[in-house]
């Protein structure tokens, strides 16, 4: 019997459980299960469910759903709502019948259906539940308790042989009207036949070929099309085979002497060609196979002197993902077949060494008859193939500088139907994340597992299939490139950061990731990466600090507070260029990052900030696009600012920046009284637009007197300049170094800097202060004191700035001051006067303020 032969090593026992013979009735009910010797625990063939007998032997049992198939292993999905009629001819009927006999009961018979089986993928081995037990009365034609039909009265089920039979789909129908079932007729449109080539235009350099399952012609598509007439593109991820299919992926390096080989696949044949490649097409001589047979998995292979042939203990799980795992060493070889038991062999002769010429062939062969005496194989592959790594190479199948294949026939998408049933909302797009599961990547501002909850990101969370995609670095980090990150991971491994060069992966690119709990900064500029590495792993649930700084060739990592390390990348080249769009927390395609960065995988956990060459990146409204994203869990989610403020991260807890009018922790409190001298707190400042203000601020002069009272020794006082700042624009600016009052302007052909440093302002105390600029000419008074002067250089005389005044501070004030100052100040300001004429109201004429409270 073809099912028992199968499972060799176990040794096949049915026991008859139970027998009952109605008195007075010709109606016989046979209930019957299998029966294996040994433990489960030692290794077993159970789809489903194992578990042991008291007296030295196991059963299998399938979960709800399933039924248990006569090999005693298999497990048979109960399909509803389908039947078709097929007509078992008599010869059949009378000779392909397959009796077993019942060991408790003399003359009792069963006829019970050889199936292929039908599992779930992660079978659980050792479960209790689901056990299955059929009963069938041969005299009433009922199966559990259901009428299988008055055609079928009164005849037993033929035995189907899988293996020769002409039809397996039509022996397959024969199985499903022995499974429970409700019955309803359904019609499928048959694809078009073509009898000659003359009918069928194939298009995208398909060729028309004989079709045997037709008798006709059909077109066989290249590599990267697919359809009846090769009309579609493939992308290929997971590539799928039928039999007549073949991927060519380039020769082997490396392995004539040893080779390691894993495989990850999901048959839907018991035979075919898995993987070969050889010295000679034929392979005569030198080679390596890996082929099912009868549903176990060889690994042949031949150095020279003859062949050696290991052969897996246990069968392949049809319809399920199954591991192969090879091991070659010169002659001497182990197999192992989803963590079961491991095979050792050997090659004939004393060669020890495998000559390949021959590309890697996967899923079948150009010519199978040519391979087939060495193989023993006359088809190939039929199933899915979703990993292939042979000796740390895993290979990606796509076609052209993008991918490892070479070329190809027939070969389809696995994934290709998994997003028919999924339905994304709100724009979200369906992706196969496997073979069998499609997911929704949602578009910013929406998650759920169907995009259909609105959300409004405060803290982004990155699941490991999230990212956010931004515009690219492009040319401003040609020399120079310093990178903030704060970041709290939950997964050891994962990419923080990606700016490439192009979409194949060659040239330029920077990345930063998590490897194994590492920091990890990788670079390079053309001729080979920078490796720079963190000493010590960082936590997981915690947030960290990153800092990068890149110059030329040289780079350099800093993480929280452990020891700086520093990097050089390879060759002569000293600039790094990279026009694609800069991705955050993982890419939209892991295929398409440069293989020398080594990102396998996204970043799983919360990215609160990131700062590129002084200016922070707002994560979610600078966004061109992202997927996956949601809220890390932060107070800021909560909206603990009132009245309008807005909450500002600080790792685990939070500022309020208040609206003018409010102050508070919270921005709780209404501040009633008015402010004529504002309070400034590092954090504040006022902002104003009015015209008035501004014109007195532009052109061939300025003039403005205040009374300030300082606490900091270093903060940016005032500034005008443009919105996008470059080390040519304009700009004026009055603030504090080490304690001493500078005034310093670029009209645009060069810097002055006049600084007043005969007396400190950091005292605390009130001191008045005049600063004058006509033209190039600048002047700075403080109290009493002398004046000092000083001069722009050039010949321009006007000052230009189109992004009004500041007082006490400005957002992101490094980035937009060019790192000449580094915070706000801290104290507090009155009686500002322009042009010795206009007296500004500082909270009443302000276009905006924040964390402004009354001087105290």
């Amino acid at each position: 019997m073809a099912s028992i032969s199968t499972i060799k090593p176990y040794m096949f026992l049915f026991a008859l459980i139970q027998a009952v013979v109605g008195l007075g009735a010709e109606k016989t009910a046979v209930m019957f299960e299998a029966a294996f010797q040994g433990e489960c625990a030692d290794g077993n063939p159970c789809h489903h469910n194992c578990y042991d007998l008291h007296d030295g032997t196991f059963e299998c049992s399938c979960n709800e759903g399933y039924t248990l198939a006569n090999n005693g292993y298999s497990c048979i999905e109960n399909i509803r709502n389908y039947s078709k009629t097929v007509e078992a001819p008599e010869e059949q009927q009378a000779d392909d019948m397959t009796v077993i006999s019942a060991s408790h009961a003399q003359g009792v018979r069963s006829y019970i259906p050889e199936s292929l089986s039908q599992t779930h993928e992660g079978y659980d081995t050792n479960q209790n539940d689901g056990r299955r037990k059929i009963e069938i009365d041969f005299a009433s034609n009922l199966v559990d308790g259901i009428e299988v039909g008055e055609k079928y009265r009164g005849i037993q089920k033929p035995q189907v042989d899988y293996e020769n039979s002409k039809s397996a789909s039509q022996a397959l129908e024969v199985d499903r009207l022995f499974q429970p079932m409700n019955t309803v007729t359904i019609t499928t449109p048959p694809s078009p036949r073509f009898v000659t080539c003359k009918e069928l235009e194939c298009e995208s350099g398909g060729a028309c070929i004989p079709d045997p399952s037709t008798e006709g012609v059909k077109c066989s598509c290249p590599l990267g099309r697919g359809g009846i007439y090769c009309e579609t593109a493939v992308d290929l991820k997971y590539p799928q085979f039928i039999g007549s299919s073949y991927l060519a992926l380039p020769v082997l390096r490396d392995a004539h002497k040893s080779m390691q080989i894993s495989l990850e696949f999901r048959p839907e044949s018991l035979d075919g060609i898995l993987l070969y490649s050889g010295e000679h097409a034929d392979l005569q001589g030198d080679f390596a196979a890996l082929t099912l047979n009868k549903g176990f998995v060889e690994f042949r292979f031949d150095c020279g002197m003859g062949m050696g042939v290991l052969r897996s203990v246990r069968p392949v799980v049809p319809r399920s993902w199954n591991f192969i795992n090879v091991y070659r060493d010169r002659w001497d070889a182990w197999l192992q077949l989803n963590n079961g038991k491991q095979v050792q062999g050997r090659s004939k002769g004393l060669f020890s060494r495998i000559t390949f010429r021959q590309n890697l062939y996967l899923g079948g062969s150009p010519n199978v008859s040519l391979i087939e005496e060495r193989t023993e194989c006359q088809q190939g592959f039929i199933g899915c193939v979703r990993r292939l790594e042979i000796n740390t190479r895993k290979y990606d199948f796509r076609s052209g500088s993008r991918g490892d294949a070479v070329e190809g026939a027939d070969v389809g998408e696995c994934s290709s139907d998994v997003c028919n049933k999924v339905t994304c909302q709100h724009g979200g797009q369906c992706v196969a994340a496997s073979p069998d599961h499609g997911i929704c990547l949602c578009p910013l501002g929406y998650i759920g597992d169907r995009c259909e909850q609105a959300v409004e990101l405060v803290v982004p969370f990155f699941n490991g299939s999230s990212y956010l995609e931004y515009s690219g670095l492009g040319s401003s980090a040609l020399s120079f490139i310093e990178l903030l990150v704060v970041f709290k991971p939950k997964r050891p491994d994962g990419v923080l950061f990606y700016n490439g060069y192009k979409i194949d992966g060659t040239g330029d690119f920077m990345a930063i990731s998590l490897v194994d709990g590492f920091v990890e900064f990788r670079f390079d500029l053309g001729t080979g990466p920078a490796i720079v590495r963190s000493p010590e792993p960082v936590e997981m649930d915690e947030w960290h600090t990153l800092f990068v700084s890149r110059t030329g060739r040289d780079g350099s990592l800093e993480v929280d507070t452990q020891p700086r390390v520093e990097g050089m990348s390879q060759g002569a080249f000293t600039q790094l260029s990279l026009p694609l769009n800069l991705y955050i927390g993982g890419v939209s395609d892991l295929q398409d990052v440069a293989e020398k960065a080594r990102i396998t995988a996204s970043f799983s956990g919360c990215i609160q900030k990131v700062i590129i060459n002084n200016k922070p990146l707002k994560l979610v409204e600078d966004a061109l696009s992202g997927a996956n994203i949601i809220n890390c869990d932060h107070q800021c989610v909560d909206k603990p600012c009132q009245n309008g403020g807005s909450c500002v991260p600080k790792v685990d807890f939070y500022t309020c920046h208040c609206l003018l009018g409010f102050a508070g922790s919270n921005c709780q409190q209404e501040v009633t009284e008015m402010i004529a001298e504002p309070m400034f707190s590092g954090n504040s400042y006022l902002y104003y637009l009015d015209e008035n203000i501004m014109r007195r601020v532009r052109g061939n002069s300025f003039n403005i007197q205040f009374r300030l009272r300082a606490y900091s020794p270093d903060a940016l006082v005032m500034w005008a300049g443009d919105e996008e700042m470059s080390s040519s624009s304009d700009f004026l600016a009055l603030g504090i170094k080490d304690g001493y009052l500078q005034l310093r302007y670029n009209l645009g052909s060069g810097e002055v800097l006049i600084s007043h440093n005969n007396s400190r302002i950091d005292d605390g105390k009130w001191h008045s202060v005049r600063a004058l600029r006509n033209e190039q000419e600048g002047s700075l008074v403080i109290d009493d004191s002398p004046t000092e002067m000083g001069a722009s250089a050039g010949s321009l005389k006007q000052l230009n700035v189109n992004n009004g005044l500041y007082l006490g501070g400005m957002k992101d004030i490094v980035h937009n001051t060019l790192n000449k100052y580094q915070r706000g100040f801290v104290g507090c300001l009155s009686n500002v006067t322009l042009s010795t004429d206009f007296h500004i109201r500082l909270v009443t004429h302000a276009a905006l303020g924040v964390n402004v409270q009354p001087c105290v």
